[in-house]
């Protein structure tokens, strides 16, 4: 699927009645699925904004319910526990508040910042106290009347207001994400954001393209909860890192530089990918190039940010790219839809589009100035929470190919495994590990059971709740730290038996074992500790899950029907699962 990255923003997405039109029929092709509750509590008129938050949904397969609070009633709403803020039990909330109406003769310019900032932070902390949601808040606009000379500006006031604003987010961000609507304004312009005659009539103060640009943002951060955000980026090399062809010119004749353009325009964009390497977003080569005059830029450039190091796999030949694609997806052990593809040739993207129709695709523009469109367009690499562990990944994708290459060196597979030296530990509802947990329970697609979505705040639930255990596993061997790859949940029902909600694991700790090991442990940690005698299970399939379909039937677990969505249930006695001895996984210490 093409991906309008390097345009400032697609036209067709400005427009409501043609975004009503996508959402109408999108609506009737798509069923199942994710289908969020989102909540938006404002105290302005917001309701223009159900269109295209509900487009940019549809588009990630997602299928939102959205409901509005009423007008200017947001203490209300938060301390009132009958409204619909919490007998709806939304999945996400919206805060977006105007300070032409919190603040009173706002434009008079006699309030005081430091006292609506206490208001402010007083909402913040009721949401804190009462609000189980993730939530979203947007910052303020600021004011288009230039005082900032005069000694309390509005200017300053609301500058004010938005850094206090942002240092709470940061303080609470496994709760609150930012949205910034002056950047929105920035890059779309005043007379594209706002529009003073719907706010003087119905105070609705945004205009049709802000409102779909902030529902972009907003999906975003939706969309990465259900594990929509891209891992990988597959990159050309000529005109794409660099202007000008290798081969042909050279490497003292491409435009790469620090200073001038053409060059400096290319530089950026290395910037930029630098930045996603060190968040832990992959980067990987797919190239119609000799990989010497490749390896060549990357060694010896004077202004080549990237170097060999920084990608888990380089494809750099004269085979077809969507067969070097498909080795890149099959090294790293990802699912097409994982990845994006940059490439400045149409006749490759095309070809891609056709045969890889999986993959999202970016076609760099011919106008490198164009390329400062890619950070201003969606952040389609966004993730809830980042963890230690994404900026480990590259390093841990090595691991994992110098495991693979190891392998070559065996004809049985039970020594291989002994050869690898894997140890590993397992913990119990432990709380330093709940932003890892609810990651992978928002990302992983393979190797995952039923395959539900959790936030951090789930997760932190599970946690505390005794009905509840929450374990998960960490993995070492002789090449590296795989990280916590493994996570179970069960639901305990107090009368023996437990429902195995969530088992999962990480792709690249599939055909170790490990997932055996890891539910023979739980299943006697529950038996030991618990008195559970009975365990039940489910398989909901997926379109990428079906490595797991057998799994339950494997270790001893009886099905008991398949329902009319082919989901199976299973049933079992702990004692009469299977419990295989792994000699090649040690265990170290006890759970914690």
């Amino acid at each position: 699927m093409r991906v309008a990255a390097f345009e400032a923003f697609p036209s067709e997405e400005k427009k409501r009645i043609a975004v009503q039109k996508a959402v109408n029929q999108w609506k009737k092709e798509l069923s199942g699925g994710h289908a969020p509750r989102v909540y938006c509590l404002t105290n302005y008129t917001l309701n223009g904004i159900e269109s295209f938050l509900s487009y940019h949904l549809l588009k990630k397969k997602i299928r939102p319910e959205i409901e509005f609070s009423d007008y200017n009633v947001v203490v209300q709403t938060l301390l009132d526990n009958d409204s619909r803020l919490y007998t709806w039990t939304p999945d996400f909330v919206l805060l977006s508040l105007d300070l032409r109406v919190l603040v009173k003769d706002f434009h008079l310019n006699a309030w005081d910042a430091e006292a609506t900032s206490a208001e402010l932070l007083d909402i913040l902390k009721l949401i804190i106290d009462k609000v189980r949601a993730p939530v979203l808040v947007t910052n303020f606009i600021m004011p288009l009347i230039d005082d900032r000379r005069a000694a309390a500006s509005l200017e300053n006031k609301v500058r004010l207001l938005n850094q206090k604003l942002a240092e709470f987010v940061d303080q609470h961000g496994n709760k609150f994400f930012l949205l910034d609507m002056n950047r929105i304004v920035g890059l779309l312009g005043v007379q594209e954001s706002i529009d003073s005659m719907l706010w003087y009539q119905s105070k609705g103060p945004f205009r049709s393209p802000f409102l779909s640009w902030l529902s972009r943002d907003i999906s975003t951060i939706i969309g990465a909860h259900y594990g929509k955000s891209k891992k990988c980026v597959i990159l050309d090399c000529d005109n794409t890192l660099w202007g000008g062809v290798i081969g042909e010119d050279g490497l003292t004749g491409i435009a790469l530089d620090v200073n001038e353009y053409p060059g400096i325009a290319f530089y950026e964009f290395q910037s930029y990918l630098m930045n996603l390497h060190a968040q832990g977003i992959l980067l990987a080569i797919c190239s119609k190039n000799n990989e010497a005059d490749v390896l060549q830029v990357f060694d010896e450039h004077p202004h080549c940010l990237l170097k060999k190091e920084h990608f888990s796999c380089i494809r750099a030949n004269w085979e077809d790219k969507p067969d070097n694609i498909a080795v890149i997806a099959d090294t790293l052990q990802l699912g097409l839809n994982n990845f994006v593809f940059i490439d400045d040739s149409n006749v490759e993207c095309s070809l891609i589009e056709q045969r890889l129709p999986e993959l999202d695709i970016i076609q760099a523009p011919q106008d490198p100035r164009k390329f400062q469109y890619i950070w201003q367009a969606e952040n389609i690499f966004f993730v809830p929470h980042r963890t230690h562990e994404d900026s480990q990944k590259p390093q841990q994708y090595k691991d994992s190919e110098n495991r693979r290459a190891s392998a070559t060196g065996f004809t049985n597979m039970g020594d291989f495994l002994f050869s690898l030296e894997t140890r590993v530990e397992v913990f119990k509802d432990e709380p330093t590990h709940v932003e890892r947990i609810a990651q992978l329970t928002q990302k992983t697609n393979q190797f995952n059971a039923r395959t539900v979505r959790y936030t951090l705040q789930d997760i932190e639930r599970f946690i505390i709740s005794p009905k509840h255990l929450v374990f998960s596993m960490q993995v070492r061997d002789k090449f590296g730290d795989l990280g916590i790859t493994n996570v179970c949940i069960m639901d305990l029902d107090g009368s023996g038996s437990a429902f195995i909600d969530s088992f999962l694991m990480s792709c690249r700790a599939i055909k170790r074992d490990l997932e055996i090991f890891f539910f023979c442990y739980c299943v006697e940690v529950l038996r030991n500790d618990y008195g559970i005698n009975t365990i039940k299970a489910e398989f909901i399939p997926s379109a990428k899950n079906m490595l797991v379909e057998k799994f339950w039937e494997e270790l001893g677990l009886q099905l008991l029907f398949t329902d009319s969505d082919n989901n199976k249930k299973y049933e079992g006695d702990i004692g009469q699962l299977l419990s295989p001895k792994l000699d090649h996984i040690q265990i170290k210490g006890q759970m914690k």
